[in-house]
């Protein structure tokens, strides 16, 4: 049936005027944008067979209609609806219903659309490289888990995930970053975001849970215990990372990212890691650690993850799959002690119930058959790389205005900056001019942030480092002599 008939067009032969009567209906449809642009309307002889009427009348409300320009005809004789700019009533309600949407969801700034301003040299963080990953074997993966479909007997699936993904995960974190679990310990869930997500509805009751989270730190984290009703206690870093003695009493989760602390890139050191693990174990507290980049290192032997550290199973270890194969696998974990899976799954199953089984399948097979390891340490080159020309850049172009950050692991890293720039203003600057940098004041709400730029390695090409590099230099000391002035 064509799609105009589910308008309903109404014809009655008391009223007389039958084309005005069609007409009507039609051209408002189109102006309410009911008809959207470009789809083809019913042929006259059609339509005038569905209404009963003669096929003279529906030409005559064409031809008005093709007369006012909201019809369009196409070679081939095809009739389609025409571009016209349709808006849809305002609702007079709209300010009382937006008033009553929680607070924590009313700022849209996180998701604030591109300036627009062209970017010659792009320093973005937490997005990888794509450009040698190869799609071609995990299609031939995907499309081998589609043709089984047809005779595999479709379960539900436990929300905990694919028995072979999760030996897979668990096998995988186990090489990579020493962590010790079994396969009953990992919850297979939709990238980190989905992790904290569930974390917060388990342990977060709204209105009283307090929770302590690193400042600057990941705001996406933020939010989502933000939204859970969590009381946020937002807790400096420094060049050892999070500062234990600064976690208020009555804290009972802690939000870390103790190998590649984002965003300052510093790594906690062995003994605060202690100390958060003894001050966890002294209050009762539960630690989320988010260790979202650290398949990737930098010219030094790994860091261990808080989780190994941990003798009382009191560290979720959160893990992710954007960063070392591609955004949009949308694919992560949570390494989690075997009490809470049952747990976990509840939460899940009240959301979206478990991953696509397919894509989980292909992802089991590209680990299993090694194409991930692969992929990885052919990138972990690449990222060394573009590090390694990025501090070479700097001691050749900002040399005594820029100084490398730590760095033991991740795919972003961190330059302190001369107290005589802020980097703010640095950022700022250096956008208009085309270079597309980070500082700690888009990551954290206090006012104690460090000055510091942050340079992503996933979207800048090798050659472009230096002229970046160049170019970064010059903004630097363009917005020292404009705040001077």
């Amino acid at each position: 049936m064509e799609p105009v008939f589910a308008l309903g067009l109404q014809v009655s032969r008391d009223t007389g005027n039958l084309v005005a009567q069609i007409y009507n209906q039609l051209s408002k449809a189109i102006l309410q944008g009911r008809l959207a642009a470009g789809i083809a309307i019913p042929s006259s002889r059609l339509l005038a067979r569905h209404l009963n009427v003669s096929r003279n009348t529906i030409l005559q409300v064409y031809a008005r209609l093709q007369s006012e320009g909201l019809l369009i005809t196409q070679a081939g004789s095809k009739t389609l609806v025409a571009g016209i700019v349709t808006t849809l009533p305002h609702s007079t309600m709209a300010a009382n219903f937006i008033a009553g949407i929680a607070s924590h969801w009313q700022d849209t700034t996180l998701f604030a659309q591109p300036t627009g301003l062209p970017i010659e040299f792009n320093f973005s963080i937490g997005l990888a490289d794509i450009s040698t990953f190869p799609f071609e074997t995990w299609r031939r993966a995907i499309n081998r888990q589609y043709r089984k479909m047809e005779n595999r007997t479709m379960e539900p699936g436990h929300p905990a995930g694919q028995p072979l993904l999760r030996n897979m995960i668990a096998k995988f974190i186990s090489q990579s970053r020493a962590v010790s679990c079994s396969p009953e310990n990992i919850f297979v869930c939709s990238g980190a975001q989905q992790a904290y997500t569930l974390l917060a509805q388990l342990f977060i009751k709204p209105g009283e849970t307090a929770v302590a989270i690193e400042s600057p730190g990941y705001p996406m984290a933020r939010r989502a215990f933000v939204a859970a009703g969590a009381r946020i206690f937002d807790v400096p870093v420094d060049g050892e990372g999070l500062l234990v003695d600064a976690i208020p009493s009555g804290v009972k989760i802690v939000f870390v990212t103790p190998t590649h602390q984002f965003p300052t890139s510093v790594p906690m050191s062995i003994s605060r890691r202690m100390e958060l693990l003894k001050r966890a174990k002294q209050r009762d507290m539960i630690i989320i650690e988010d260790d979202y980049d650290s398949e990737f290192r930098i010219g030094s032997q790994p860091i261990d993850a808080l989780q190994t550290l941990d003798s009382e199973g009191r560290v979720f270890y959160v893990g992710t799959f954007s960063k070392c194969m591609f955004f949009d696998i949308r694919t992560g974990f949570i390494a989690a002690p075997e009490w809470a899976i049952p747990y976990l799954a509840n939460a899940r199953q009240a959301q979206d119930w478990r991953n696509p089984l397919t894509a989980q399948l292909a992802l089991a097979e590209f680990m299993q058959t090694g194409e991930l390891r692969r992929h990885i340490s052919r990138m972990n080159r690449i990222y060394e790389q573009r590090y390694t020309a990025i501090i070479a850049g700097v001691n050749k172009y900002a040399k005594g205005i820029l100084t490398p950050g730590a760095i033991r692991a991740g795919v972003h890293l961190t330059l302190n900056l001369h107290s005589d720039y802020p980097a703010k203003a640095v950022c700022e600057h250096a956008l208009k001019q085309g270079l597309k940098i980070h500082c700690g004041h888009e990551f954290s709400v206090t006012e104690n942030i460090p000055n510091q730029l942050m340079l992503g390695l996933g979207r800048i090409a090798q050659r472009n480092i230096e002229p970046a590099m160049q170019k970064l230099a010059r903004c630097i000391l363009e917005t020292g002599k404009s705040h001077k002035n």
